[in-house]
């Protein structure tokens, strides 16, 4: 089973802040170790998305974690000896949904997971106007062809290439939609965002063919970045990663709302004003 840990940090005194950074790195390496940790999200590239604004996060939660346990007694059972508890820190604990894959209702189920979130990712993108989709809305640092370059090529990586299928997309897609890239290095031009979502569409339709009873299957990268042992493990991280960039193009689509809600309010009150302006000028000739 797997469980997400979160991660909330204690009051730490200065003078102990640096021996505790890595106490907390050592932890978390032991655990790697041991076979518990599968993936850690850790860093300051943190945002706070709600209906009104997208601002940096300011909460205490400073990192996630991905462990593999034979039960949530067993996984509670991990943190006992987290330095930050002393602190005051404290650790939140989930069990995964579906994450029993042996059973292949459930390779349907988490198939779907994906495909729901997908769907909704390709929904957003083609109802938006043409003309927004290589802008930048404030807050961002990133348009809507790269969020669909993103998504793709990160998921052909995760599933096909991890898998060992093979990638389906050409190589230097990475180029312009990796991790870590944005617009403005594209030193080339990238591929036009109606080519984006239609390889973003067949990738879904041949995902859903083709891993259906593969699950439980061992990835062919044991090596891989997220140490991940079966093709449903990588899944997990897939739908995590799918659903994050649907939460920012989401926000992305209601800045664009908002913004032409705006200009258009803005220049009714022009025409108004106008308008207004009409008669006066008519009763002084």
């Amino acid at each position: 089973m797997h469980y997400l840990f979160v991660y909330h940090g204690g009051v730490v005194p200065e003078d102990q802040a640096e021996q505790n950074i890595s106490d907390l790195w050592n932890w978390l390496d032991n655990l790697k170790a041991r076979g518990y940790e599968k993936v850690r999200f850790a860093g300051f590239g943190r945002k706070t998305v709600s209906p009104h604004a997208v601002e940096d996060y300011q909460g205490d939660i400073f990192g996630v974690s991905v462990m593999e346990a034979e039960s949530l007694e067993e996984a509670v059972s991990l943190t006992t000896d987290w330095p930050e508890l002393q602190y005051g820190g404290k650790i939140e604990v989930f069990e995964a949904l579906a994450a029993d894959y042996p059973r292949s209702s459930s390779d349907a189920h988490i198939l779907n997971l994906f495909a729901d979130v997908r769907r909704q990712i390709l929904d957003t993108l083609h109802g938006l106007p043409a003309d927004k989709l290589d802008h930048i809305p404030p807050g961002f640092r990133n348009n809507m062809r790269w969020q669909a370059g993103h998504v793709l090529t990160v998921t052909d990586e995760l599933i096909f290439q991890f898998s060992g299928a093979g990638s389906r997309i050409p190589a230097e897609y990475k180029t312009w939609f990796a991790s870590g890239t944005d617009p403005s290095g594209w030193s080339d031009a990238p591929p036009e965002i109606d080519v984006l979502l239609r390889r973003l569409e067949g990738q879904m339709a041949e995902i859903g063919d083709a891993f259906e009873g593969r699950l439980t299957h061992p990835v062919a990268d044991q090596s891989n970045f997220l140490q991940a042992k079966t093709v449903g493990e990588l899944f997990h991280v897939l739908i995590a990663h799918e659903s994050l960039h649907l939460g920012m193009i989401q926000a992305m689509a209601k800045n664009f709302v908002k913004k032409q809600a705006a200009d258009e309010q803005e220049g009714g009150a022009h025409h108004s004003g106008h308008i207004d302006a009409r008669p006066g000028d008519v009763a002084e000739k």
